[in-house]
């Protein structure tokens, strides 16, 4: 082999590995987290138990990396790495089993222990390949091994790619089975090219990198590098800390008000790879700078967003949180390559960015839920992401100026305290300007009072100082956390597992609702003489309302089982005799729920009740063959969706629970996902037959839309429902491929409008 040649070759296989490694740890996340999400109901801390766990991983094989290449000559380090990567063949292929799950411990400990069990070696070795592999590089005596680190943007092409590619191409076409057999051929490619990589270190070795080839061997080149000092290790966790914990944040937001799908755990991953990629790729600094002024936009505007709870077109939402994220991301990974070491202290360089990393997963999913009994971690992080702007340092100020890093965010702080807890603008008549711009006035108020102390800050920006901006925006979230009132009084919240759950008193006084995120689980009238009627979804006059009033008096069904309890209220249509069984899977909703000082659906109903805690799926199961007369599926309302419930066989195991004149009920209302073709698909294969109706809101009823399927095994079973025009034949829909336990893609039915 020509130098010439050689010289080209060398990167290339060295690229090719790290993008292989890449690929594979960042399609088993998502595929494995796919394969935990139905055993805990589809809630989106899954997800972000697993981050927690991969970033712990990372940390694993980061420190690992530097270990041996400190301590081991580099004939023991290709034989310890390659005894390693054997090893963790005996995890192929990569699945679950149901031996393993254990509902006898935290849901937290149950994620770890699965991901524990199923892989954890093939990760932790996959990881530790990025620094060892450029360590390894640096001792070639390549003409570039002084600065290896154009290898991490490969490393970081592979992850991006391989993250896109898995909602889009691969969830789509391979079942989860097909999924793991490919990673498992993967994998074995990548042995072969570290071995591969080894082999050509041995024969092309400098010594290079104080790295000895052999035992006796001693560093040839002169060591000059300059240690980093503790401030800068310091620095450079916490530059890795903000846009982990941001990631995680964000992904939380969409997961839990959107859809629990694998698009919105990669999305935001990609994007936190592709800053590594731009920042290691040496593009020009004046990209770093556009991200810098970028920041101070996104993280003002995304605040007031978040404070003011107004509800912009989807899309516009999803790119405004997506966008801030990434000049934030840009910002501290950009910090973070302006400043790396050389290469004698690379393997420590990614040991602490990994550190940082972890602690941002730590923080997100063990410290935050029990800390804050609200999502505060995601407004907190991003104020901080303001004090490491990086701006020039200025001439030493005297007198008062060099208290203004403290007094600007002060007043900023006072006036956003009386806007929000006076609410001084909305005894402002704005009714000409509402009309003039055509938005309601409730609107226009809510706009000024959160919109102007959020200008504010990002006026701060504009002034030269380190501090300001971060100080403003830490004071902002500050007041916003001292006066938010959620629109009404708040008489209870707590965090679960499974998200924030709050009882509050409508603004108005008349109804106390219970909300998991920004979704209402439930509402209940404070008047005594309306407290057992249902309203909004569960109205009399919705569908399902019409479901039990068909099915009441002599023709009620002697036993009901609903899937998502909410604050109860189905329990109200329950008539003496009849038994309700509610199925839920956070212990924190039945505590709600079961309380007369929240609400009082239980305590007053006419029924035989019990609540099983558990998944509905998995502790349906445990019930009698046709022990149910209707079975209500209600897990699907303008929130994470919990595909587990609508696939093949999770239907079978319905139809196996219903009596043979029995009714499935599922709601399907949902902002951003449509579930008829999915549904109509399920019938179909089954060859029963189902009815659909979509109702509108009467807020005068406080009657809500909603959307409703029918399934039983024949049209009598509908009594005289299959004959009301209101509900109308599922079908029609185009054509849906089969969602089974191994094969679901959301994204196929979700509406961006």
């Amino acid at each position: 082999m020509t130098y010439k040649t050689h010289s080209l070759f060398l990167p290339v296989v060295f690229a090719v590995s790290l993008f292989m490694s890449a690929s594979l740890l960042f399609i088993v996340e998502p595929m494995i987290a796919k394969m935990i999400l139905p055993i805990l109901g589809g809630t989106p801390a899954v997800w972000n138990t697993c981050m927690m766990f991969f970033q712990a991983a990372l940390l694993a094989g980061y420190a690992y990396a530097h270990l041996i290449s400190e301590r081991l000559s580099f004939g023991r380090q290709v034989a310890v790495h390659i005894a390693i990567l054997l090893i963790a063949c005996i995890f192929l292929p990569v699945g679950i089993s149901k031996a393993w799950i254990r509902f006898d411990v935290s849901p937290i400990w149950m994620v770890v222990s699965l991901l524990f069990m199923s892989v954890s070696l093939p990760f932790f070795v996959l990881s530790s390949s990025a620094p060892l592999l450029q360590r390894w590089f640096a001792a070639t005596g390549h003409e570039s091994a002084n600065d290896p680190y154009f290898l991490y943007s490969a490393s970081n092409l592979g992850s991006m790619l391989a993250l896109l590619a898995y909602p889009t191409i691969i969830e789509p076409k391979l079942s989860l089975g097909g999924q793991s057999s490919i990673w498992t051929i993967g994998y074995i490619l990548f042995a072969l090219l570290t071995g591969l990589c080894a082999y050509f270190v041995r024969k092309n070795a400098c010594i290079n990198a104080g790295m000895p080839i052999s035992e006796g061997d001693s560093a040839i080149c002169i060591d000059t590098a300059i240690p980093p000092t503790m401030i800068q290790r310091f620095r450079w966790i916490v530059l890795a800390f903000i846009p982990s914990s941001l990631m995680l944040g964000v992904t939380t937001h969409f997961t839990t008000d959107i859809a629990s799908i694998p698009l919105f755990w990669v999305v935001p991953l990609a994007l936190y790879l592709l800053s590594f990629i731009i920042v290691f790729a040496k593009l020009p600094f004046s990209l770093h700078k556009i991200m810098v002024k970028l920041l101070p936009f996104g993280v003002a505007t995304l605040l007031f967003l978040i404070f003011s709870y107004l509800k912009p077109p989807m899309l516009a939402v999803f790119m405004l949180h997506l966008g801030t994220f990434f000049a934030v991301a840009m910002v501290c990974h950009g910090e973070l390559a302006a400043s790396r070491p050389a290469v004698k202290y690379l393997t420590e360089f990614y040991l602490l960015m990994s550190v940082g990393g972890a602690l941002g997963g730590v923080f997100n999913a063990l410290v935050a839920p029990i800390v804050f009994k609200s999502i505060l971690e995601y407004p907190l992080v991003l104020a901080l992401a303001g004090l490491v702007l990086p701006y020039s340092a200025l001439t030493q100020e005297s007198g008062l100026k060099k208290y203004l890093d403290l007094i600007i965010p002060v007043l900023i702080g006072i006036l956003a305290y009386w806007l929000m807890d006076k609410w001084p603008i909305s005894d402002l008549d704005l009714s000409f300007f509402a009309k003039t711009f055509n938005v309601e006035t409730g609107t226009l108020t809510t706009t000024l009072t959160y919109g102007i102390p959020a200008l504010l800050c990002y006026a701060v920006s504009f002034i030269k100082k380190p501090a300001r901006f971060g100080i403003a925006v830490m004071v902002f979230v500050g007041v916003w956390i001292a006066t938010d009132k959620w629109g009404g009084d708040i008489i209870h919240r707590e965090r679960s597992f499974f998200g924030v759950h709050t009882v509050i008193n409508d603004a108005d006084g008349r109804f106390r609702s219970l909300v998991h995120g920004t979704t209402l689980h439930g509402k209940q009238s404070r008047d005594p003489e309306y407290s057992q009627e249902p309203f909004t979804y569960f109205h009399r006059q919705s569908p399902i309302g019409q479901v039990f009033t068909e099915f009441s008096g002599k023709k009620a069904k002697d036993h009901i089982a609903v899937v998502g309890l909410g604050a109860g209220t189905l329990v109200i249509y329950g008539e003496t005799g009849q038994k309700f069984t509610f199925y839920e899977i956070d212990p924190t909703v039945k505590n709600i729920a079961v309380n007369p000082e929240y609400f009082t659906f239980f305590e007053k109903s006419k029924p035989e009740w019990q609540i099983i805690l558990g998944d509905g799926r998995l502790r349906i199961e445990e019930a009698q063959s046709k022990a149910y007369g209707i079975i209500i599926l209600d897990a699907f309302s303008s929130d994470a969706i919990p595909v587990h419930l609508l696939t093949k066989e999770a239907l079978k195991l319905y139809l196996s629970k219903l009596r043979d004149d029995g009714i499935l009920a599922f709601q399907i209302t949902n902002k951003y996902v449509s579930l008829e073709p999915v549904l109509q698909k399920l019938a179909n294969d089954a060859g029963i037959t189902a009815l659909l109706q979509e109702d509108g809101y009467d807020m005068a009823l406080m009657k809500y839309g909603s959307k409703w399927v029918l399934m039983a095994r024949n049209t009598e079973a509908f009594g005289r429902l299959a004959h009301d025009e209101r509900w109308r034949k599922l079908e029609g829909f185009a054509p849906a491929r089969l969602w089974t336990d191994d094969f679901s893609n959301v994204l196929s039915f979700f509406n961006w409008e």
